[in-house]
């Protein structure tokens, strides 16, 4: 018999007697899996009570708790049982005694307990004599009884597959994992924190458009049976949060779940989440100063540290403080490290991005505007490893973005990079209906010519411009990108809860 078929019939040995052991639970207790249980203390408050051993008396009323979790671990030594248990806030040690439960009540917990169950104990505090910090359990209930074992190799998933489509068992088993969670939505509290302090409304747009906009990007499309009509996923709610600014909304932002249609790799998903604002009046400018603010705000609170360390493209630790001053510098100053003339034509960069592994089917499909972007991407990008704004982006690359006044080649406008990562792109937005309409019908014509990410022409936004759309300036931020970043992930994937993945029919789930 070989391994896996081994493993199989183990597993199937091991469910069969956990349905026993339910059996047995049911015979007690008449109700398996119960509706509720009242605590008293989440286990990092006991944890934060007694930091350190400490005279405790037993059957004192401070010592008395109420806690439940998981069972993480059985340890049988005769008539004396610890376990560890896990809630969402910690981890602590319970003991189980025969000569203070009865012996057929310890007999009970021993023949029906299984690692994964989760169960609600009460008693005292106490600590070992090897200085554990420990609850004696007094009383206790089975809560919820857990069918099927947890993997072999439980306390290192190394399976990728099995971490993305069962996250479950990476958060029960990998604090590092239930860390990064724990930081991201700490990282969304404090950013949503800092709009609200600067005077900004929080709203919700459609998911769900009549035609996609806001970015140039390939859209996914579904039938809406009722309206018998196609519609966009939002690929961004920017024209949306535009359209509140011209109702009158002053300062908006929003976490919006996009869709893209696009490659897969490790710095993009198809399902992701982005943070938008716009401010009515104000410049890419002071977008610029509060973006540099919040980063060097939100990061050292989320992490507890203003300096971390993530590794570049090639593997290679860099250390990233966020005290010092973010480099400003120009796409055109960036691009001319590398021989590149952004405001060259197209026939001319067709030969260099060749050179940078963009077949000639690629670069005839595209745009001028995005040929330049993807040349970018090949040579600049991978060596911008400090936090760094770069501004002044070719107007055609941003169609949306409004032209600067000197030099209408290029817009007001900037992203901000930390570990060669785009996390931020911002600009002063086109308030133009007539210059708004000539740059979509552009896009149009590019999409006609076979670039699948170019824009359409969409005259209910146009039409909102049209009656009037004040100065404004906007802000994209990429959540999974700026979590994985900070916390040293390489791959998206690795911060969101369950990442989107091609259902797989054969796959093992035991």
């Amino acid at each position: 018999m070989t391994n896996e078929e081994n493993n199989e019939v183990t597993s199937k040995n091991e469910i069969a007697s956990r349905a026993e052991k339910m059996q047995i639970i049911k015979s007690h207790d008449n109700v398996v899996f119960k509706d509720n249980f009242d605590r008293t203390h989440k286990i990092s408050e006991i944890l934060e009570k007694y930091p350190e051993i400490q005279d405790i008396k037993e059957g004192a009323e401070e010592s008395f708790v109420k806690i439940a979790g998981r069972i993480m671990s059985i340890r049988v030594h005769g008539k004396l049982a610890f376990v560890d248990l896990k809630d969402y806030y910690g981890k602590i040690q319970i003991a189980f005694k025969s000569d203070v439960l009865g012996e057929e009540t310890f007999d009970y917990f021993i023949k029906s307990a299984d690692m994964g169950d989760f169960i609600g104990v009460e008693g005292d505090c106490f600590f070992t004599q090897k200085g554990m910090l420990t609850v004696l359990v007094k009383k206790f209930v089975f809560l919820s009884k857990s069918l099927r074992p947890l993997p072999s190799g439980f306390y290192s998933i190394n399976d990728v597959e099995k971490r993305y489509r069962q996250r479950y068992l990476d958060l029960i088993a990998n604090d590092e994992s239930m860390n990064i969670f724990k930081m991201r939505y700490k990282l969304v509290q404090e950013i949503r924190n800092f709009l609200i302090e600067k005077d900004f409304v929080e709203v919700v747009t459609r998911i769900l458009q009549p035609q996609a906009g806001g970015a140039t990007a390939k859209p996914f499309h579904t039938h809406h049976n009722a309206l018998d009509h196609d519609f966009a996923l939002r690929i961004s709610p920017e024209l949306d949060l535009k359209m509140a600014i011209a109702g009158g909304f002053d300062r908006v932002f929003e976490f919006a779940t996009n869709f893209r249609n696009e490659g897969i790799d490790p710095s993009h998903l198809q399902e992701f989440q982005m943070l938008e604002w716009y401010c009515a009046y104000k410049n890419y400018k002071q977008n610029m100063e509060w973006t540099e603010e919040m980063m060097k705000k939100v990061i050292p609170t989320v992490l507890g540290k203003s300096v971390f360390t993530i590794n570049d493209r090639k593997g290679v630790p860099c250390e990233i403080d966020m005290e010092k001053p973010f480099r400003v510098v120009t796409f055109s100053d960036l691009l001319k490290e590398v021989g590149v003339d952004i405001f060259a034509e197209k026939e001319d960069l067709i030969e260099k991005a060749l050179d940078c592994g963009i077949t000639e089917e690629e670069a005839n499909a595209r745009s001028r505007g995005n040929l330049i972007d993807d040349i970018y991407k090949k040579l600049v990008r991978p060596n911008l490893i400090q936090p760094t704004f770069i501004t002044a982006y070719p107007s055609d690359i941003l169609p949306l973005a409004r032209v600067n006044d000197e030099d209408p080649r290029l817009s007001d406008s900037y992203q901000l990079l930390i570990g060669t990562w785009e996390i931020v792109k911002a600009y002063s937005e086109l308030t133009d209906p007539v210059q708004q309409r000539k740059a979509l019908e552009d896009q149009a014509k590019e999409k006609a010519n076979g670039d699948e990410e170019a824009m359409q022409v969409d005259e209910e936004f146009l039409t909102a411009m049209e009656h009037g759309l004040p100065p404004v300036t906007g802000c994209g931020i990429g959540i999974d990108r700026l979590i994985t970043v900070i916390t040293g992930q390489s791959n998206l994937r690795d911060t969101v809860l369950f990442p989107l993945m091609k259902p797989d029919e054969g796959y093992d789930y035991i």
